[in-house]
């Protein structure tokens, strides 16, 4: 069981469980990797334009990453592959790269009639389920591999990106912090880490910061935050905490430092690819900054009051607010059902000078006695 010696450990536990409810089910995923090895087999067979070449077809984006978060009400979840062509970009126009592949995706009976053209990408819709957006773009270099001259339709020209480099990134300051404060708890009492050592505390930070940006801008997403602005900023803040709790805590006080304490409004440029600005249309519409800043505020506000010690009640309703009833219920449940389970096979104990519910072994813990259906005290 969660050995929960200190406050952080058991709320890291709870935001933990709540972030795995919010990632793709096996299901699904196994559906979009089908699907997406549908599209490469297609794309390979095509004699007019794409066989000749050598080209990559991968996914980035936030299934790559593992940030992905179930989405609310009519919302699907989205699955981002880049087709990277290895030729002279100057050769061809950004027109007639996005047309091949638009030719391409027509001739198929089933991808004609899912197809959405995009600025940059072509979406396929799947029923409402999910959606696949795909990238064309031409390798920029032969020393950089990673770097893109990608199709913008509305500037009429190639612009630069770096889609797999970001990745990259990404994944590297994740793994900053090898062993996180749940797998450290865990491994302190000798018990099995394996479920934690999946997903790092900024991966699940990211997840739980894009859930409470899909509910706060439930009502009207006009001005919505997107994911990869959010997610850019969170890695930039990141400075390796071992506590998702924590490293929320550290990314949104850094936003705010930035925002609340400056005049000018911020700007956030690819990392790997300072040419490309994720937030450029910030310039051209001042209310997307003032709601992402609004955004910051209330989740600032309500992290504050989570620092404080109010209760199991009072803290309930601050993560319910945040994340929602469902996913806050059903990770508590979660919780009960360990803690429950350790009960009645006498693993729990209480840390007798916090009062902290934790697992026994410890020197400082007292047994607590297994509750009989009727809320007796078990014998």
């Amino acid at each position: 069981m969660i050995p929960f010696q200190n406050k952080y450990v058991q709320l890291d536990d709870l935001l933990d469980r709540m972030a795995e409810s919010l990632q793709l089910d096996k299901t699904r995923y196994e559906l979009m990797i089908q699907h997406y090895e549908a599209i490469k087999k297609w794309i390979e067979a095509d004699e007019l334009f794409f066989k000749p070449f050598k080209y990559e077809l991968y996914p980035h984006g936030s299934v790559r990453i593992k940030t992905t978060v179930k989405p609310i009400g009519k919302d699907e979840f989205d699955l981002d592959i880049a087709l990277h062509l290895k030729i002279q970009w100057s050769n061809h126009t950004p027109e007639k790269i996005y047309s091949e592949l638009k030719r391409r995706l027509s001739e198929h009976s089933i991808y004609k009639e899912k197809m959405e053209l995009k600025n940059r990408c072509i979406r396929l819709n799947y029923s409402g389920d999910f959606h696949m957006d795909i990238l064309p773009g031409i390798q920029e270099n032969e020393w950089d591999e990673d770097k893109l001259r990608i199709p913008d339709r509305l500037l009429g020209c190639w612009v630069s990106s770096n889609p797999r480099g970001y990745s990259k990134w990404f994944l590297d300051k994740s793994n900053m912090v090898k062993i996180s404060l749940l797998e450290k708890a865990l491994r302190a009492e000798n018990l099995p880490s394996n479920d934690y050592e999946d997903k790092k505390p900024l991966q699940r930070a990211v997840q739980l910061i894009k859930r409470y940006r899909d509910i706060y801008f439930q009502d009207n997403d006009t001005f919505k935050t997107s994911s990869i602005v959010l997610t850019t900023i969170a890695g930039l803040n990141y400075n390796g905490e071992e506590s998702i709790f924590l490293a929320v805590e550290n990314i949104i006080n850094q936003i705010r430092q930035h925002t609340f304490y400056n005049s000018t409004r911020i700007k956030v440029l690819n990392p790997v690819n300072s040419e490309e600005d994720f937030t450029d249309k910030w310039e051209k519409e001042p209310r997307y900054y003032e709601a992402f800043r609004a955004f910051c505020e209330h989740l600032y506000e309500q992290w504050q009051e989570l620092k404080k010690d109010n209760g199991i009640i009072s803290e309930g309703h601050i993560l319910k607010g945040l994340f929602g009833d469902d996913l806050y219920s059903r990770a508590q449940i979660s919780q009960a059902d360990i803690i429950e389970k350790a009960r009645n096979s006498n693993q729990l104990g209480i840390n007798r000078s916090s009062g902290i519910i934790g697992g026994i072994g410890a020197a400082t813990t007292t047994a607590v006695k297994a509750n009989t259906f009727f809320g007796d005290d078990a014998d």
